[in-house]
């Protein structure tokens, strides 16, 4: 292999793309080729390393002395930094597959992580760092348009704006004015902010005067941003604070509109408004169906776009929920829609099914008001959405099934059956339904259920420990196999999602929390110290990973018009991608054992 071929090869491999010409020559000129048979032992805790291979052909495996894999090692993969940098190896690289590879010499290599800030932060970051950093690698490209567009460039809303000292009820009467729910509070050194969620927890839920001053609950400062900042700093302030909506302020500091979280995402799909004002004024199924169909655009340009995997499933949420209460608003009488609640569960009452793969819907029908009157509505729902691209669920998980369209006294019936009598069944039930969340009608009833859930799962550590054994149920395939050689799917969902999905779930009914998301509850988890902060942030890595490769295979299929599912082809992915998911693999495994020894589920048979 020629010199000019050697730095193609290292060019393509991560972080060696960083290194400057001259420290891409030092590289090359303290490098060579060698070649090890099947079985040979590499490296080990007795046999430190003197060289950072690069594999040009083969395999190899990295084991623990219990005979545990911790990982594999393909074309184009590296290793073992670790060894080189802090003196000593933990583990046993043993060849599976004639080996070729590249030996970088270590006294080289150590020079390279002291000249180079980019290529040492790599080697000696942790392992959300590293997944960030591969991350940034995999998607600058998509995100270029992202990253030089203005806050101006977008859509903003005309600010209500009162003064400090205005009376609640005033404020109130002008936010209706501007057809808006945000009210800004114009004080002397700045700006605060009331929202229709303010309102409800500050005033209506403590009984509070209408005649108070805003200044009594407008949460300061609000934040801002100015109209000329980039669009993306705008919005990793958004994210970062976890907040909806900020404020926006031109060069004289003054208030000039408001940008939400929705409107960000919506600059890179356009017809993301198309969309929600169709749904907005669909006057029949027809126009609702139109609609509904053209989310699957969305969802592939916001994905092209580099849109992270949990904004999109936000954005399709919002959009799948007014769907369905527009579908609700138009098949189900008017008299009957105020006495009960229709819900969605499962990915769906999470806000983490994208593509349409299957429907997990119930309906709540308060005591006194006759079920069996709801039943054929609930029928031309299911067919209805069926039409409009949402699969029947093969549980029967819809209110179309009698056990999922009942009266409120029946399913506290049902959840104390859950709780007293468990099955494999019942425990499914129970998690399907503690994800569900309220799309149309009264959603008192919806709270109510989960409050009495909740009071009924006190002291019910043996059911606890049942229910989060489910999240071993399936194997996580970087420990148990070669994945990359011996299938060429996986069935993503099984390995990965679910596990994290499963152990969050079961941490938050335990700590009864009512946030209905993945992503948020692992953020309340840490927040309460039930979850150490470095397995919060790297679940929430792994977890958007492991999502965003799911949707990837699913749009791939769409586009080929085969049957949606939660596998992936191994063999399609490239090496970064390869190297995200062999890494969230590890944390998925660190957060079985985690939930195992949280609930001890060893002590259960």
């Amino acid at each position: 292999m020629s010199l000019r071929d050697q730095e193609s090869f290292l060019s393509n491999i991560h972080p060696f793309e960083v290194l400057s010409e001259q420290q891409m020559d030092l590289c090359i000129k303290n490098m060579d080729i060698a070649y090890y048979p099947k079985d040979t032992t590499i490296l080990s805790p007795d046999k430190n390393s003197t060289h950072f291979f690069i594999i040009i052909k083969g395999t190899v495996h990295e084991m623990t002395a219990e005979d545990e894999m911790v990982m594999d090692f393909h074309q184009e993969d590296s290793f073992d930094a670790n060894s080189l940098i802090y003196g000593e190896c933990k583990n046993y690289f043993i060849v599976k597959e004639d080996l070729i590879c590249y030996e970088l010499e270590k006294k080289a290599f150590l020079t390279l992580i002291e000249q180079n800030s980019e290529f040492k932060e790599f080697f000696l970051n942790n392992l959300v760092n590293k997944l960030q950093n591969l991350k940034d690698k995999k998607y600058t490209s998509q995100l270029s348009s992202f990253m030089i567009a203005r806050v101006d460039d977008t859509i903003m809303h005309d600010p209500c704006i009162v003064k400090s000292g205005t009376k609640l009820i005033d404020a109130i009467e002008k936010s209706i004015e501007f057809n808006t729910s945000t009210i800004i509070v114009e004080h002397e050194k700045g700006y605060g902010i009331i929202t229709d969620s303010l309102l409800k927890m500050k005033v209506l839920l403590e009984g509070r005067d209408l005649t108070i001053p805003v200044d009594d609950i407008a949460i300061f400062p609000l934040l801002t941003v100015n109209k000329e900042d980039y669009l993306f700093d705008a919005f990793s302030l958004l994210i970062k604070k976890n907040i909806k909506r900020i404020g926006v302020v031109d060069n004289d500091n003054n208030m000039i509109g408001i940008l939400e979280q929705i409107d960000i995402l919506s600059h890179f799909a356009n017809h993301t408004y198309v969309v929600d004002s169709k749904i907005k004024k669909a006057a029949n199924i027809v126009d609702l169906r139109q609609a509904s169909i053209e989310l699957i655009n969305t969802i592939t340009t916001l994905n092209a776009k580099g849109v992270k995997v949990n904004h999109i499933s936000n954005l399709i949420g919002q959009l799948n929920t007014k769907v369905y209460r527009k579908l609700y608003s138009l098949i189900v009488p008017k008299d009957l829609m105020k006495n009960a609640c229709l819900v969605v569960m499962g990915s769906e009452g999470r806000n983490e099914q994208i593509v349409k793969t299957d429907q997990d819907n119930a309906l709540i029908v308060r005591d006194g008001i006759d079920v069996e009157q709801y039943r054929p509505y609930m029928e031309e729902i299911t067919k209805t959405l069926i039409d409009f691209g949402y699969p029947p669920c093969e549980g029967n998980i819809m209110v179309s099934n009698p056990f999922w369209c009942k009266s409120f006294q029946a399913y506290t019936d049902e959840t104390k059956k859950w709780i007293e009598a468990p099955d494999m069944q019942n425990y499914m039930d129970l998690a399907i339904f503690f994800d569900s969340f309220a799309v149309a009608g009264d959603k008192e009833l919806l709270i109510k259920l989960k409050d009495d859930l909740f009071n009924k799962l006190h002291d019910q550590d043996v059911f606890m420990a049942y229910f989060a054994k489910a999240t071993l149920t399936f194997d996580t395939p970087s420990i148990v196999a070669n994945f990359m050689t011996k299938t060429h799917f996986i069935d993503i969902k099984k390995a990965g999602i679910f596990p994290v999905v499963q152990g969050i779930r079961s941490l938050a009914l335990r700590e009864k929390i009512r946030e209905t998301t993945t992503e948020k509850r692992i953020k309340i988890l840490e927040q309460r110290k039930v979850l150490p902060t470095n397995l919060a942030n790297e679940l929430l890595e792994a977890f958007d990973i492991l999502c965003t490769l799911r949707l990837k295979s699913q749009l791939i299929k769409l586009q080929d018009n085969k049957k949606i599912n939660n596998e992936i082809d191994t063999h399609s992915l490239g090496k970064i991608e390869r190297d995200l998911l062999k890494d969230s693999f590890k944390i998925v495994v660190d957060f079985k054992k985690f939930i195992s020894y949280t609930f001890r589920t060893d002590k259960i048979s």
